[in-house]
């Protein structure tokens, strides 16, 4: 016995049977009931969405014993033979291999005889962009004035190739792509008509190969029948397939996302070995990120957005929930990238393990008011800055080795977001030669009097000899002796217990994280938005908000043995140390990188009062007194 496809056995027999295009059975039915039905159709749309089939059921519908209906019987010879293909009034043309102008007008000689025994005479062209050019011009002058009994239809899978002067003389359907939900819907029915068990991931994979067309999707259901017999694994139709099973997916996504870029390199490795497309593999993981971004943005509550199975979307749930969206976004980018470079290069593989190595070990992302204050911090451990290069403000020195006394003891002063300890004191003690800016003239007007203008903040200068009271002749003939060098600081020292509050362990903290930013800038940024919860010679316990993308980044055996080898330096041991997740945030207390912030916004408003006080600023406001609260302040910080 003759086999017959599933795609032809299951082929829709009527309107309400044509799965993702109801748009166009709606608006066909309600043609044939109002006996509106046009003279021409242009179908256009992809591969295997229905065009042809929707065009024998307009002429099933058209010719039936019961019709003109919108719900033909299949019962009456002309339904019958229209479904096998055989009825002498509905000519079907291929227009990929009848395209020429001869072709066109044999056609056309046998429209004016009325049908043999139907009620219309149906002309089907399929492919008709593949007509000629004195084809289409042959067509004109019978599509505008057909006789009529004669319908056309033209289905096509490049609409834009058609002319537009045959276009403009037809009603035109645009046949969309199903939505994979419908399809997983429609294979899940037939699998239950043919008797076939099937998992939730194998109709997930066939109706995401499917790719909207459900022709596809009943093709490929055929191939993976034959190979997997009665019951059908997810697994399975993924070897069948050639394509990445769910767990590989699902392997990649999480490693690329966590920061595990050995796990990444393993997982590439492991498709490899299955004979996976990489570019195809690549485009997997591309849509599963995507799925990621949407169940994140709708807290699980994708409804039709998603195209996941209810198993598949509890997991991705998970992983979504655990990621912070900006994160999400910028995976989805680099990596959409990464698959146009695979599929241009001619070593997939080697392209794609770097690229999702190179997403997985991104760095984090900084806010805009983080990244100024760290580069404050750099210009300041350089001697930049104007006034800050002088003196003995020695802030780019590492701590001594050990923490031992010895000379350059008191330069114990981590750079970075440490500095926001040792700048708390008054600056009194910066030398002579510091390069201070000379405060600006005020702008005059016209009249020569002040005006109001930006002000600009200088930095402060030592203070003035001018108050001191007045040395004797002697005095003043004796040379002056050379002010004191200030003593040393001595470093604030560890808490010796643990048990001491956060804010207690943040200098301690601040101190490991400068010593790494000369070192390893990287980690230190990363460090920066932890809270310390336990500090000692013997364990440093690091805390991060549960989810946090620094603190798996911390997690890694090398961020901790950075942390380790700073800590030897500032404690004199060699400390364990625990990155611990926290669910509630605000129990964690004050990270540096926040600290840091905030003392910054601290000095501006500092300067900012400094510069309102100004005598050069009053005396402006005392000639503009109406410009008193229009002063704006412009502060350089050192």
């Amino acid at each position: 016995m003759t086999y017959t496809v599933l795609a032809r056995k299951y082929r829709p027999q009527t309107f309400e049977d044509l799965v993702g295009q109801e748009h166009v059975a709606r608006t066909l039915a309600n043609a044939i009931d109002a006996n509106r039905v046009a003279h021409a159709f242009l179908f256009t749309g992809v591969r295997g969405v229905g065009k042809t089939t929707t065009a024998r059921l307009l002429a099933k519908a058209l010719n039936c014993d019961k019709g003109p209906t919108g719900t033909p019987c299949n019962e009456c010879d002309p339904c019958k033979e229209i479904t096998a293909g055989v009825d002498m009034d509905v000519q079907e043309m291929d227009g990929a291999s009848n395209n020429s102008v001869d072709d066109v007008r044999r056609l056309q000689e046998s429209i004016p005889y009325r049908p043999a025994r139907d009620r219309f005479k149906v002309v089907i062209v399929d492919e008709v962009h593949m007509l000629s050019a004195g084809a289409f011009n042959a067509f004109l002058k019978t599509l505008e004035e057909p006789p009529s009994h004669v319908k056309f239809i033209f289905a096509t899978t490049e609409g834009h190739k058609v002319p537009i002067t045959i276009r403009s003389r037809c009603q035109c359907y645009d046949f969309r792509l199903i939505p994979q939900q419908v399809i997983g819907d429609r294979v899940r029915a037939i699998l239950g008509q043919e008797g076939i068990e099937a998992d939730d991931a194998a109709i997930s994979i066939v109706a995401r190969e499917a790719a909207g067309s459900m022709r596809d999707a009943l093709t490929l259901l055929d191939q993976i029948v034959a190979f997997g017999g009665d019951s059908l694994r997810g697994e399975e139709v993924a070897r069948t397939l050639g394509i990445a099973g769910r767990e590989a997916i699902l392997t990649a996504a999480k490693a690329t996302l966590s920061g595990d870029g050995a796990e990444v390199l393993r997982g590439v490795e492991k498709i490899a070995t299955q004979g996976v497309d990489m570019l195809h593999f690549g485009r997997q993981l591309l849509d599963y990120l995507r799925e990621l971004t949407v169940l994140r943005v709708t807290d699980g509550d994708a409804g039709t957005l998603s195209g996941l199975v209810a198993e598949e979307r509890e997991e991705a749930l998970a992983i979504a929930k655990g990621t912070d969206m900006l994160e999400l976004q910028r995976a989805f980018a680099a990596l959409s990238q990464l698959v146009e470079d695979v599929g241009r290069s001619g070593s997939p593989r080697t392209v794609l393990e770097m690229g999702l190595l190179r997403i997985a070990t991104r760095p984090p992302l900084r806010q805009v008011g983080e990244l100024l204050a760290r580069l404050d911090a750099i210009e300041k451990s350089f001697g930049g800055g104007g006034s800050g290069g002088g003196g003995g403000r020695n802030q780019g020195r590492r701590p001594p080795q050990g923490g031992q006394d010895g000379q350059g003891s008191g330069d114990r002063r981590p750079s970075g977001p440490s500095r926001r300890m040792q700048d708390a004191g008054p600056q009194q003690n910066r030398s002579q030669g510091s390069s201070d800016k000379t405060p600006r003239p005020a702008p005059t007007d016209s009249a020569g009097r002040a005006a109001p203008a930006e002000v600009s903040v200088p930095s402060p200068k030592p203070p003035s000899r001018a108050s001191e009271p007045a040395a004797s002749p002697r005095e003043a003939s004796k040379p002056r002796e050379a002010p004191a060098p200030p003593a040393p600081s001595a470093p604030p020292a560890p808490p010796a217990t643990s048990a001491a509050p956060a804010g207690k362990l943040l200098p301690t903290w601040e101190q490991i994280i400068g010593h790494l930013q000369d070192a390893r800038p990287a980690l230190a940024a990363i460090l920066e938005h932890g809270v310390p919860q336990e500090i000692d010679r013997e364990k440093i316990v690091i805390g991060f908000p549960t989810g946090s993308f620094f603190g798996k980044q911390a997690e890694s055996r090398e961020s901790k043995d950075g942390v380790a080898t700073s800590a030897a330096q500032i404690l004199g041991a060699s400390p364990e140390v625990i990155i611990r997740f926290i669910d509630e945030p605000e129990a964690l207390g004050q990270t540096v990188a926040e600290a840091s912030a905030e003392e910054r916004t601290g000095r501006i408003e500092e300067r900012r009062r400094e510069a309102l006080r100004h005598p050069r600023v009053q005396e402006a406001l005392q000639v503009f007194p109406e410009g008193a609260g229009n002063v704006k302040v412009h502060v350089e910080l050192d």
